[in-house]
């Protein structure tokens, strides 16, 4: 505990310092640059589509993000098989052209299980801010560092709520012609670890423009996420819930891993969808990883 403490504290010290130097850019001359327009020059980056809730991109900009996911749980697991659908949708609103709040979870959950039945509900809100600390637009390279809270108001019926977390995170990416590639790492730490356990999340996205001279570009996605768990609490259950939840369950020391595979198609410059396909690489009996489809829109501003 008294270590779960001092990385607490370590990571709100943090956060305080990053707020006192957004706090002094947002003061500077040029801080109304790129409000609402957001960095401009990273046009042809495609974000993420799997892993909505913690893959955050680097790029700064102002979009509204609908998402619906179907994801599957494995017969053989502790959930004994079912379901859960999510509906939701996400906003981000460029203050500078290197600075966004965002608010990447919220909506509605609909879940069904061999073990638990069937429930539904109001899913946990979570938001806060990322700062691009790295922008060389020649390079096509980009990194982005943020902070994002989430409360613990969602529905404990559909395995929400129960838990506040902070989650500074880290998102690179890098273009190479009509080949684009992003990378994100993702630190959760509950306020309180009987509550729910440390998690390290890394995930990799790749797509390349089929046709980039077309008004309407066509992208081949595939992504890898994994997910450590740091540290466990006594409990029967071997289940930590990966990105959908935190049960702060007996999970230490255990890694999932899967992968997706679909598509990026832009309708114009300003609206694009994806969909990918995911299943786990790893054993999808230890945890919730099964099977799952992700489909979004993106309208930007």
């Amino acid at each position: 505990m008294v270590h779960q403490n001092s990385l607490l504290h370590s990571a709100v010290v943090a956060a305080l310092s990053a707020s006192c130097c957004l706090a002094q850019d947002a003061a500077s001359p040029s801080s109304n640059d790129g409000f609402l327009t957001g960095l401009k020059g990273f046009e042809r980056l495609h974000e993420p589509v799997g892993q909505p809730l913690y893959f955050e991109s680097p790029t700064i900009e102002t979009s509204l993000r609908p998402i619906y996911v179907r994801h599957t749980f494995d017969n053989r697991s502790q959930l004994q098989g079912g379901q859960v659908s999510v509906y939701a949708a996400q906003l981000r609103v460029a203050l500078t052209d290197r600075l966004a709040l965002i608010a990447t979870k919220d909506g509605y959950s609909e879940i069904e299980t061999g073990v638990l039945g069937s429930d539904e509900g109001w899913n946990s809100l979570a938001g806060g801010l990322k700062y691009a600390l790295l922008v060389d637009e020649q390079e096509q390279m980009l990194v982005t560092t943020g902070l994002r809270y989430e409360a613990e108001n969602g529905h404990r019926g559909t395995l929400q709520g129960g838990v506040d977390e902070f989650s500074p995170f880290v998102s690179a990416a890098k273009g190479i012609d009509d080949f684009h590639m992003i990378g994100n790492v993702t630190w959760r730490v509950p306020t309180d670890s009987t509550d729910g356990n440390q998690v390290l999340h890394w995930d990799l996205h790749f797509d390349y423009d089929l046709n980039p001279n077309s008004e309407r570009i066509v992208s081949p996605v595939a992504e890898v996420h994994g997910v450590h768990y740091l540290d466990g609490n006594p409990s029967p259950l071997t289940v930590g819930g990966l990105d959908y939840t935190n049960l702060g369950t007996n999970v230490a020391g255990e890694f999932v891993a899967w992968a997706g595979l679909g598509l990026r198609m832009e309708l114009d410059r300003k609206t694009e969808i994806g969909a990918v396909y995911e299943f786990a690489l790893t054993d999808s009996e230890d945890d919730i990883m099964n099977r799952r489809v992700t489909v979004d829109m993106i309208f930007r501003w």
